[in-house]
Parts: C-alpha cells; structure tokens; sequence
C-alpha cells in the first residue's frame, strides 16, 4: 500500500510543461505594446505595432494663446493674456518645455504624463521645504502645478493649474486657458 502511494505522489508532481507558443491567425488588429505610450495597448489584442505609438509630450506641442486669470487665495487679483511655446528636447518621450511666461526670458520645465496631464518638474526645495517648484522668473519665486489637455471638447485646449509663490509671503494661483494657434 505504502509502495502504491508513494508512486502515485511521485508521478503526480511531474513538472509541467508549456504548450508551444503559437500565433492566432484571428489577431490581426495592430497595438502600440510600449507602455510609455498614450495609447499603450489600445486596439489590444492584436499584433503589436510601435509604429502606432504617440507620447505624452506630443499631445502638448505647439503655439497657443493663453488667457490666465490670478487669484491670491479667493481674491481676484488680475487677467492677462499672452502668447506660450511648448517644445520637445530631442530625443525625450515625455520631457517638454514651456515658455512665455515670463516675458519671453526663462522657461519651465514639464513632464508629460499618459494621462493627458503634464506636471511641473520640481527642481527646488525637497519634504521640508514650504515651496518647491521650479525657479519662474527670479530667484525667490517657484511654480509648481500642472496642465491638462481637453479631451472632448477640443483637443486644441489646454487647462492651466498653477501656484506661483514669491517668497516665502505671497501665493498667487493661476488658473488659465490655452487654445492652440500653430
């Protein structure tokens, strides 16, 4: 009986073994399979196809008119209107740069996300400190926030939520507007 038992445990644990892969001739439909991508495995599944692939930087290129309203806290401090570039460093799927802001001097650097969302790279200040951001036009000041791009409305449009502080005494948001113009 012991004998009987035994055998039958030791045929029982044999090791399995994987089918040979093949491919379903019904799986004709092309994927972007890069998960850096926007529309990473839309169309999936399918045969994988990079070529289709489109990054998060490209969804924000261009020239656009931006039309910014400012706030200190609730209070309404002003609007402004003016014209912003957004460009790609060469050879980056996400990095981009916006500028404009400051009179035509500086820029601000951005990490697109697949999301349709673009943030500002934090580049000053780390858990302890009362501001990070990023350098905007002087020394003393830092932004921080993000982007959004207008799925459904208009793809032309993005949305601006900033927070520029200037020092460590005055904090004024920026909620603006961009349409695209080239």
């Amino acid at each position: 009986m012991c004998i009987a038992a035994c055998t039958v445990v030791f045929f029982s644990c044999a090791k399995w073994k994987d089918p040979k892969p093949y491919t379903d001739p019904q799986l004709t439909n092309p994927y972007c399979n890069d998960p850096n991508a926007v529309n990473y495995n839309w169309g999936f599944p399918g045969k994988p196809d990079n070529s289709l692939c489109f990054y998060p930087n490209s969804l924000f290129v261009g020239s656009y008119m931006y039309y910014d309203t400012m706030y200190n806290d609730t209070l309404f401090v002003g609007a402004d209107s003016f014209i912003i570039n957004i460009t790609i460093p060469s050879n980056s799927e996400t990095k981009m740069t916006l500028s404009g802001f400051c009179g035509g001097s500086g820029s601000i650097s951005l990490t697109g996300l697949p999301g349709y969302e673009a943030t500002v790279d934090t580049v000053v200040g780390d858990t302890s400190t009362f501001n990070q951001g990023q350098i905007m036009c002087s020394v003393g000041d830092t932004i921080n926030g993000y982007i959004l791009r207008d799925r459904v409305d208009s793809p032309a449009v993005l949305h601006f939520f900033l927070q520029v502080s200037f020092g460590d005494t005055t904090v004024i948001n920026h909620y603006g507007s961009a349409k695209l113009i080239q």
